[in-house]
């Protein structure tokens, strides 16, 4: 066994980590993440706020923050842009990702979605957002039917991207047609990561478990009735 994986029964933040995983072929075990938050999450060696929690059984170290963790293994496991200015935006495509992720949930559900605050998010910022993704993999020689993110590999960027639109649009279907409307070469991109060998039987018998779930709690529902 490789790494331990700690989160909950649910995709949002751990299918970013656990798509790189199945891509690498690494070995994992996926644990609750109640076996260390909270009650553990101040004692653990490098400790975190929350999970996701990555456990790395050689380096029997632990590691926390999803992008933190998608960059150790993305060095780790050689899907990393080799050039600097493609490991900054490696580096940046995580880091908005997990902005997005803060957004959409409407900052951990400080507030509750309603319509006027959820139309405002849909059409201008999470639009904005789709287009910033696209801007950035055509600029690096992203077409609708071939190509990546940054280059002519996959790295750690593509396995992101995927991960954030691909369980958006699976989740939530309403937003592929603003998936496809703002960034058509990402939509194409994400189906052919999740087509990926390693990846699609991964995620054809995850989703059997989780269904349609996504963030879970009171801020789904929210998203859940702005979004029918």
């Amino acid at each position: 066994m490789d790494y331990r994986l700690y989160y909950w029964d649910l995709p949002f933040r751990g299918v970013f980590i656990e798509l790189l995983l199945q891509e690498v072929g690494a070995g994992y075990q996926r644990l609750e993440a109640s076996e260390i938050y909270p009650e553990r999450s101040l004692k653990i060696h490098n400790p975190g706020m929350a999970s996701p929690y990555l456990y790395d059984c050689a380096l029997k170290k632990y590691f926390a923050q999803m992008p933190a963790i998608m960059m150790y293994l993305a060095e780790k496991h050689e899907l990393i842009p080799k050039r600097a200015e493609t490991r900054t935006l490696a580096l940046k495509t995580i880091l908005d990702c997990n902005d997005i992720l803060l957004e959409i949930t409407n900052f951990h559900g400080l507030k509750m979605w309603d319509k006027k605050s959820w139309e405002a998010f849909r059409f201008a910022r999470l639009s904005d957002w789709m287009q910033i993704f696209e801007t950035t993999g055509r600029d690096h020689g992203l077409q609708d039917d071939k190509g990546f993110m940054l280059g002519s590999r996959l790295s750690v960027a593509d396995i992101a991207t995927a991960a954030l639109f691909g369980t958006m649009v699976y989740a939530f279907p309403a937003l592929e047609e603003d998936l496809l409307e703002n960034a058509p070469g990402i939509a194409a991109l994400v189906k052919r990561v999740e087509a990926r060998p390693a990846i699609r039987p991964f995620l054809e018998e995850r989703r059997e478990t989780w269904g349609r779930g996504y963030c879970g709690g009171q801020i789904e529902v929210s998203l859940r009735r702005q979004l029918g």
